[in-house]
């Protein structure tokens, strides 16, 4: 029980994140727990779709299951929006995670808390008030 109030409450700081940069929001409650696939968060505005898989997590590598990783981006190509998985670092913050970055194994995607802070993308970008700017490998 603790671990999903840990991510439920993950979800719900970043939906109050979002709405404070004028994103109508959605938080999909229960969202892994229903026979239909869908993302933890929608967040919409004008200009920007944001589907958004949120997990909030402490040990150095996120596994996502290869079926939720497909059904999440079918969801997303389905409604024609950006998804992105969010991972929540404690004392690190956020990091925008899409798809390309994971190394896909037999089982899961995966990916160490290195490479997400190295590749991860910040909020603002992912929500278009700020242009990418090129990462030194």
């Amino acid at each position: 029980m603790a671990q999903y109030r840990k991510g439920a409450n993950a979800e719900r700081e970043l939906t109050h994140k979002l709405y404070g940069m004028g994103f109508s929001v959605v938080r999909i409650a229960g969202s892994g727990g229903t026979s239909l696939p869908s993302p933890d968060i929608l967040a919409l505005s004008p200009t920007k779709k944001l589907a958004i898989e949120c997990k909030a997590w402490s040990k150095p590598y996120l596994n996502i299951r290869l079926s939720q990783m497909q059904e999440l981006e079918e969801w997303a190509t389905k409604a024609g929006v950006d998804f992105f998985i969010a991972w929540k670092y404690p004392h690190k913050g956020w990091f925008f995670l899409p798809k390309e970055i994971f190394k896909r194994t037999e089982k899961a995607y995966n990916i160490s808390i290195d490479k997400a802070m190295k590749y991860g993308i910040d909020i603002t970008v992912v929500t278009g008030k700020q242009k990418q700017l090129s990462k030194k490998s």
